[in-house]
This record gives structure tokens, C-alpha cells and sequence, in this order.
């Protein structure tokens, strides 16, 4: 029976207001981060910025503000600090998720593998487990990471973060190119050991190149873990990555949403371009193990 246009009618407009729940903060995060402090709370609100102005983005990039608020004694207060902080974080952010990333596909990418292709006693248990590792809260482990790090020397270091990241995201890596694995015909392997590969030259050369797409989706996946986490960063690292930072840039006594505005475009814009760059290997890489 053909759909009635009335349901037909229905599905797009209930698409288009889901799509307008999802688009319009960001729309209002970048017409903010083009306004001055004034035009920010005008009433009616601005569609659109009258008066554009890039002095937010100047602030960003030479760590300078101008003075955009008013105090609780009515004086005029900066957020030099903040934002002159925001740079170097995510200098910091990138290399860390980079490391994560690194980290993660050398070491789940074993296990993936090893997940896919051998079967020993209790390695189904195995798996389960590592799985089930990731639903742990991070606030009930933190403790130990803090204790053993401040031990080791390594608070309020890049180390820190990359080996507490991973500690959450290997479960998903493993899980995500374990999946992958699967998906890829023994056949090939096994015709390689026939020409004297060794197991290792046939990860390394035969499934590794057909497994790129699994790769950059578990990897693309880990680096937007790494990049928003928040918890950690502050806690062992004492607002080291992006999004402490820009947190940071709220107090109590000073609060600009157009510099915020402008900070979090930066922190936005990474992630979506990578994700953009790598989106054909992603939808690939997600959807073969489902197929499978």
C-alpha cells in the first residue's frame, strides 16, 4: 500500500525539525562568535550578525582580549589569561589525541587480530571481559590513576593522558577492528603462508591494507574520545587539554559568550574536518561488521 502524502508529509517535517534541534546551536555558536559583547543580548535577537566583527578571533589567536564584561562590582574585567591559554591547549589536545590514536591501533590492532583469528580456552571469557571494561564510570577509577601517577612523577603531563585514555578506549578499538577482522577472508592469509609469509608478514601486508577503513574508523572514533574528554584532563593534568580550557573561560566573576563562541569553533572545527577528510573510510569501516 502506497504511503499517504499526509504520513509522507509528516516524515519531513519531523526530519526537518530534528535537523533544526541539531543545527541550530551550532548556527547560534557561529553567528556569536562574529558579534561584539553588546549585540550578543539584543532584543529581538539577530538572525544575523549588524555590526561583524573578527576581534574575538584576533583574541584567540594573539591570547590578548579586550575587555567584554562587566564585573560584580561593575567594573570592566578581562579574560587574558583564558584565552591566551586556549592555544597551547589545543596544540596539546592534538598531539595527545594523536598519540592515543597511535597507541590504540598498534596495540587493539594485535588484539583485534588475535581476537579474530585464534581461539584458546577462555578467550571468548576474555573478550566478554575487556568488552565489559568499558562500561567502568571513569570517576571510579580515577583514584588510582591520580595515586599512581603522582607517584610516578607524571601529573600535569601529556603521559598522563595518553595512558589514562587508553585505558577507555582500547575496549572499543579492539571491539571495532576484532569486528573488521572478521570480515576479511582467511583464504588470503592462509595463500600468503603458502608463498613462506610468516603470520606476522601477513597482518602486516596482506590484512592491514584491506582493513584500512576499519583502522580509520577506529581511529577517527578514539581521537573524538581523546579530544572532548574532560574529567581526566582536569583532574590529573590541571586543565591541560581543550576542554577544561574552554570551560575555564566561565567564572563567576567575568563571562563572554561571544569569546566562548569563538573558543569553541576551535575546538569544533578539528574533529569535523577530519571527519570529513575520512568519511568514506568511516561509513566503511562501521558497516562491514554489521553486514557481517
Amino acid at each position: 500500500m502506497k504511503r499517504s502524502r499526509l504520513a509522507s508529509a509528516g516524515i519531513y517535517v519531523g526530519f526537518a525539525l530534528f535537523l533544526v534541534w541539531i543545527l541550530f546551536p551550532l548556527y547560534f555558536t557561529v553567528l556569536s562568535s562574529f558579534m561584539g559583547p553588546s549585540e550578543i543580548g539584543a532584543k529581538p535577537f539577530h538572525w544575523w550578525p549588524h555590526d561583524p566583527t573578527l576581534a574575538n578571533y584576533v583574541a584567540i589567536f594573539t591570547g590578548n582580549s579586550a575587555p567584554f564584561s562587566t564585573g560584580q562590582d561593575g567594573g570592566i574585567v578581562s579574560s587574558t589569561d583564558a584565552v591566551a591559554r586556549l592555544m597551547p591547549a589545543i596544540a596539546r589536545s592534538l598531539v595527545v589525541g594523536v598519540a592515543v590514536v597511535a597507541s590504540n591501533l598498534v596495540i587493539a590492532g594485535a588484539a583485534g587480530y588475535a581476537f579474530s583469528r585464534y581461539e584458546f580456552r577462555g578467550s571468548r571469557l576474555a573478550y566478554l571481559l575487556l568488552l565489559a571494561s568499558r562500561v567502568v564510570p571513569a570517576i571510579a577509577i580515577v583514584l588510582p590513576f591520580f595515586v599512581a601517577f603522582r607517584q610516578l612523577g607524571l601529573l600535569n603531563t601529556s603521559l598522563a593522558l595518553i595512558i589514562s585514555y587508553n585505558a577507555f578506549t582500547l575496549p572499543l578499538a579492539i571491539w571495532l577492528l576484532k569486528t573488521y577482522f572478521d570480515s576479511v577472508p582467511k583464504e588470503l592469509e592462509e595463500a600468503a603462508e603458502v608463498d613462506g609469509a610468516s603470520r606476522l608478514r601477513c597482518l602486516l601486508v596482506v590484512v592491514t591494507p584491506i582493513a584500512r577503513p576499519g583502522l580509520i574508523a577506529a581511529g577517527l572514533l578514539v581521537f573524538l574520545e581523546a579530544w572532548s574528554e574532560f574529567f581526566y584532563s582536569l583532574v590529573l593534568t590541571n586543565a591541560l587539554t581543550v576542554p577544561p580550557v574552554v570551560a575555564g573561560l566561565q567564572n563567576l566573576q567575568q563571562f563572554s559568550w561571544t569569546t566562548l563562541a569563538a573558543a569553541t569553533m576551535f575546538t569544533v572545527v578539528p574533529p569535523v574536518l577530519i571527519a570529513l577528510a575520512f568519511q568514506r573510510y568511516i561509513v566503511t569501516g562501521l558497516a562491514a561488521g554489521s553486514v557481517k
